[in-house]
């Protein structure tokens, strides 16, 4: 073996290692690679990785490309493997590839390790390492592919939903009881990963639809002494968040039954374990959420800033650059597009639909500008967000919480004064949002009050029992995400009439009044639900009973089942005749 082989041996405590014993050390160019022999024609040539002859060949697929990683799939003949380039672009990715086992490495021994357990993992079949005078660089690890596997994400969004009933339920039970053995037996073997969700896991299914797992990126895999209850809890909490917004809480609780039974030993209390779970998933959830929500401030991989010395813009890296071009000149310019079609003009709005370049093709898209109410609406700028920056914030928080919102594309701000504010970093005169729009949709005021009119009786009845489930869901999850909406009204919430299974019915608009509290204080959502109760009084069809279903609907079942649900009644009705009566003398319409 070489000295570089003797050094790297130096380096690694006894035992941890990473080399089966049939691999032996080639170096090819300045990189020391080990693997079996019988792999070395296929994967090297004199210069290294035949990177660039498999790309001639239309082999070569880049499937990530970052900063620190980027991920290859190579067709081979009968099969595929992936190279994995872990890459060291900084001087703390330089300093812990010196003190620590590189990633490729520690990737590969993960695998021994998940592999003794009989937890299925990836395959290596090369390791190569770049060292200079014994430091280690960037390094690579060659794994063979899992064959007709998908992440498990993309099947539960994206194949789950293809998949007709019963097959689709017999399918979320039998995968709910596979991942939660999969974890117990990490657990057992005191391994947890601390990057915990399911695009990490490949599910493949068998001939009678039995669900086969596989645990990838294993550089996140650690091994933790004293690993108990309140350690598992949290790990759990990692992978529950994913499958809190996506599954039902029948299908948790059976993850958590096959988790508890293949786990050695037992809680004190699984009652009191599993709603600890519940807890943790919530506060970690809470944690995503509002780290999310703070990706629209600056630039980053989903949102680019823009300066010019007219205007600032912070836009979403779909629209491209060349729509926000003439917005930094002149804001103004999309309401002199000769395809502008106006929407909306008031004292303190006005609102365009236009088409602009999103993700590469033609969209249509709202432009709104936020006019100035008050001369000093500038000032208070300094102390408190513009409308538009509060819509813009607002949508992204939605956004991250899974709440249905047009999209964002951007916030533009005009710069007239070199003063600063604490929010948009200028003093904003007036402030601008685009928004994605949806072509077929139409406000659920427009809907209720001019479409239910024209039906019969009995589709009057059947388009009004849809309206009332759809719209209890909306705004329960928009209160169970812990935001609140004080201007909820019909006239800020589209619906599309002709949506189908599984897709969105109801999104809201007008985020302006959105605010984000946890936890959600009680008098917020009865503002709300009276507020949008104020809206709908005159609404064909409702009836004393279509609203205590609408409230059942959105409350939880214990106070659904219980008799507290008359209370919260009380309390709506309350603040309902309230703002009636404060619309009546203001001279308000209640819509």
């Amino acid at each position: 073996m070489t000295a570089m082989t003797s050094s790297i041996r130096a380096e690694t405590p006894a035992g941890r290692m990473f080399k089966p014993p049939e691999w032996t050390f080639v170096q090819a160019g300045d990189v020391g690679w080990w693997l079996p022999l019988r792999w070395r024609d296929f994967l090297l040539g004199p210069d290294g990785l035949r990177l660039k002859e498999w790309e001639a060949e239309g082999r070569l697929q880049t499937i990530k490309s970052g900063p620190h990683r980027v991920v290859y799939r190579v067709q081979l003949p009968g099969s595929a493997i992936y190279i994995k380039h872990f890459l060291v672009p900084d001087r703390r990715a330089k300093y812990r590839q010196w003190f620590r086992r590189g990633k490729g490495r520690n990737e590969g021994k993960r695998s021994q390790d998940l592999a003794s357990i009989g937890v299925p993992t990836i395959t290596p079949i090369a390791l190569g390492e770049r060292r200079c005078r014994g430091f280690l660089f960037d390094n690579f690890l060659i794994t063979r592919e899992v064959p007709d596997a998908v992440p498990l994400d993309a099947f539960v969004e994206r194949d789950l939903h293809e998949i007709e009933e019963p097959r689709r339920s017999r399918l979320r039970r039998s995968l709910a009881a596979a991942l939660g053995v999969l974890t117990a037996r990490l657990h057992n073997a005191g391994m947890q990963h601390i990057d915990f969700h399911p695009g990490n896991i490949l599910v493949r299914l068998g001939e009678d639809d039995t669900p086969f797992l596989t645990m990838i990126d294993l550089d996140a895999l650690r091994t933790v002494r004293n690993f108990g209850w309140a350690k598992a809890r949290l790990n759990l909490a990692l992978l529950d968040h994913y499958f809190w917004t996506r599954s039902s809480r029948v299908d948790r609780r059976r993850f958590l039954k096959s988790y508890l039974e293949a786990r050695d030993g037992a809680p004190d209390s699984p009652r009191e374990f599993a709603l600890g779970v519940e807890d943790s998933t919530r506060r970690w959830a809470e944690r995503l959420w509002r780290r999310w929500g703070k990706r629209c401030r600056s630039t980053n991989k989903y949102f680019q800033v823009y300066k010019s010395r007219n205007a600032l813009c912070i836009a979403s890296r779909d629209l491209d650059p060349s729509e926000v071009a003439p917005l930094l000149v002149d804001p103004d310019a999309p309401f002199a597009s000769p395809d502008a079609r106006v929407l909306k003009d008031s004292r303190t709005t006005r609102l365009i639909e236009t088409t602009m370049m999103v993700e590469g093709r033609p969209t249509a898209v709202v432009y709104k500008r936020f006019n100035r109410k008050k001369w000093i609406d500038p000032v208070l700028a300094i102390f408190r967000p513009s409308r538009a920056w509060r819509s813009w914030q607002a949508g992204q928080h939605l956004a991250s919480r899974g709440v249905p919102t047009p999209k964002n594309l951007a916030f533009v701000a005009r710069r007239r004064k070199p003063w600063f504010s604490p929010f948009q970093g200028v003093l904003p005169h007036e402030t601008y949002l685009i928004t994605v729009k949806h072509p077929d949709a139409t406000t659920l005021s427009e809907h209720v009050f001019r479409s239910l009119p024209k039906l019969d009786e009995a589709s009057l009845k059947a388009e009004v029992h849809r309206l009332t489930g759809a719209l209890a869901g909306l705004v329960r999850l928009l209160h169970e995400r812990s935001l609140s909406h004080r201007d909820l009204k019909a006239s800020n919430i589209l619906i599309r009439p002709d949506a189908g299974p599984g897709e969105e019915l109801l999104t809201l608009i007008d985020l302006v009044g959105v605010r984000l509290k946890n936890p959600l204080p009680m008098h917020r959502r009865v503002q709300n639900l009276a507020r949008l109760s104020v809206s709908l009084a005159d609404a064909p069809g409702r009836t004393r009973t279509t609203s205590l279903r609408f409230l059942r609907a959105y409350l939880p079942q214990r106070l659904a089942r219980s008799g507290e649900w008359k209370s919260f009644w009380r309390a709506i009705d309350a603040a309902t005749r309230t703002k009636q009566a404060r619309n009546e003398r203001r001279g308000r319409p209640l819509s």
